[in-house]
């Protein structure tokens, strides 16, 4: 039986199956120039330099340093490139990485049982839905856990290389989002942590990595820490049925998400579904079935399935009654607990075990069809791609819905004007008042609005989010809820505008707006820019909101963060560059 000693890095054909299935999820993203902007996925041609990229405007620290890194790329490459890289790399990293951890949990000649593992780890309604939702950090996060799982085994086995390997892809995964973050830096801790006593000081050094690590958006969350979140957001984003089986149903089968405009159309189908919650059930049957045969593997598998009954319960926990009371407390009184909202995204930490789980199943059906001359190999494939059955949907970009495309040439044009103003006078509103945009050269698609990262300076949109006709999560900017108010009590808008030191404002006039509004402040500006899509006008005076006063601590955690990632991976450079043998022939 297998150990969890470091396995082959898996089979060539395998590898390249994961590869094309990634490939063609994300076919139109890829085959075309172009921006994919949908939900809260914004990638833009050169992402300005911002302090709020690092938190350092005292603002909540979401896409910290996941904005940071993007920004310093498209320094280098067009975005639309790093948008496709980013995305590619998530998910064919997901699943390499989990056709590499699951051949740990296998026999060698099962040679497609990790592939079952891969593609349903890969190909998934969580998948789906975070995809279409735009949650791209959350995906790198998702990705990186069944790497943070293998190397979290090998610092069971002693190896400062594991150690190593841990601390890069902890970082990985807290590169994308703070909820990546801790997700992998749980992952890590327990799986590690199954038996604290036999790890002496590596325990430690496994902490200390986790914590330096998450520095980047840990710190500046610190220094915002008297802020709380609207615990009306708990019960907007709780999980929901999107299934016949209801919530724990659609759970189960890896599905729940909130915004039911994103499911696709065969969870709706009973037989589907049904399927789908039997390759969840089959896949824990299959590892509980291994740690039973196989004391070596024991106790990963027990940390594995506690992760997953962690991720499972969190997930669920606003659906009932005592859990939204709690949740919703938590979130109104804890700062930071607002990571606790959208509670679906939790299922990250239960995907893992069932599609292992799956690989264990895989290869013990090849062993009963092997003496029968039934070519077991085939049928194992056939098997290990039935995901893709269950959710045609995720090909082709989630059916098309995932097409790239390009800004107006005005967009560039409204840039370099404001390029050309005093930096320290940058810092414009946006109207019309909205988080989201559905312009028609985006194909009408809902997407949070691009000129954050597109435009240089501090810009202020409208961050409470609309989830219904009669629900609206606040936002956490006070200047934005000060816009808000005067907006919807018919106040003059410029006075507040003046007071939060807001010079200019771009009008996106292809997206509707109050125009009444609009027209006075063009009356009492001047027009920097007037066009089809955007109109650029400037208001005077204005100061730019400073920066939060602890930016040495913050820069000082971020040199830290990436210090130790970048020392770990030269030291498993380095250590894999000595292990091979020299040829003196």
């Amino acid at each position: 039986m297998s150990t969890p000693e470091r396995r082959r890095a898996g089979d060539p054909i395998a590898t390249a199956t994961t590869v094309a299935l990634a490939v063609l999820a994300l076919a139109p993203v890829l085959f075309a120039r172009g921006f994919v902007l949908i939900g809260d996925m914004s990638f833009v041609p050169v992402q300005p330099w911002k302090g709020e990229w690092l938190g350092l405007d005292g603002s909540v620290p979401r896409a910290v340093p996941a904005d940071a890194i993007v920004s310093v790329l498209t320094m280098i490459i067009p975005g639309d490139l790093v948008q496709k890289a980013v995305l590619l790399g998530a998910l064919a990293g997901a699943a390499i990485g989990m056709l590499r951890l699951a051949g740990r949990f296998v026999a060698p000649d099962a040679r497609w049982a990790p592939l079952g593992a891969a593609v349903l780890y890969l190909w998934n309604p969580w998948v789906l839905e975070r995809l279409a939702i735009g949650h791209w950090g959350l995906l790198i996060g998702y990705a990186a856990l069944p790497w943070v799982v293998a190397a979290g085994v090998d610092v069971r086995r002693t190896s400062y290389g594991g150690l190593a390997a841990l601390v890069v892809t902890v970082g990985i995964a807290a590169s994308g989002s703070p909820t990546g973050g801790v997700a992998a830096g749980l992952v890590a801790l327990v799986v590690t942590g199954v038996r604290w006593r036999e790890l002496g000081r590596r325990i430690g050094l496994v902490v200390a990595g986790v914590l330096v690590v998450n520095l980047p958006w840990l710190l500046p969350g610190l220094l915002v820490a008297h802020q709380t979140t609207d615990p009306e957001g708990v019960q907007a984003f709780a999980a929901r049925s999107d299934t016949p089986l209801g919530v724990l149903g659609s759970l189960l089968t890896f599905g729940g998400i909130w915004k039911s405009s994103i499911v696709p159309g065969e969870r709706g189908s009973l037989l589907l579904v049904l399927l789908a919650l039997g390759l969840t059930i089959t896949g824990l049957v299959g590892l509980l079935d291994r740690a039973r045969r196989d004391p070596t593997l024991r106790p990963v598998i027990q940390a594995l399935l506690a992760l997953a009954a962690v991720g499972f319960v969190l997930a669920a926990l606003p659906t009932t009654g005592p859990g939204l009371h709690v949740a919703t407390w938590l979130v109104g009184h804890v700062p930071g607990a607002g990571i606790l909202r959208d509670s679906q995204k939790w299922l990250l930490l239960a995907v893992p075990a069932p599609c292992l789980g799956i690989a264990v199943v895989v290869e013990q059906g090849g062993r009963l069809l092997r003496p029968r001359d039934v070519p077991a190999g085939a049928i194992a494939a056939v098997a290990a791609l039935l995901p893709v059955v269950l959710l045609p949907s995720l090909a082709w970009g989630i059916a098309g819905k995932l097409e790239p495309v390009r800004y107006p040439a005005e967009w560039s044009q409204v840039r370099g004007v404001l390029d050309a103003t005093p930096a320290a006078d940058r810092r414009t509103a946006v109207l019309p008042w909205a988080t989201y945009r559905a312009f028609g050269w985006n194909n009408d698609r809902a997407a949070l609005d691009p000129a954050i990262r597109f435009f240089p300076g501090q810009v202020v949109t409208d961050d409470a989010l609309q989830v219904s006709a009669t629900r609206t999560v606040a936002g956490e900017d006070p200047v934005a809820a000060r816009i808000g108010a005067a907006l919807a009590t018919g106040a003059p808008l410029a006075p507040v505008l003046a007071r939060a030191g807001i010079r200019y404002v771009l009008v996106e006039k292809t997206a509707g707006g109050d125009e009444a509004v609009i027209a006075g402040l063009m009356s009492t500006g001047t027009v920097l820019h007037d066009g089809h899509d955007l109109a650029l006008l400037d208001l005077g005076h204005g100061r730019p909101q400073a920066d939060a006063h602890d930016v040495v601590a913050i820069v000082t955690g971020d040199v830290l963060a990436g210090g130790a990632v970048l020392g770990c991976l030269l030291f498993m450079t380095l250590r894999k560059f000595r292990s091979k043998p020299v040829n003196v022939g």
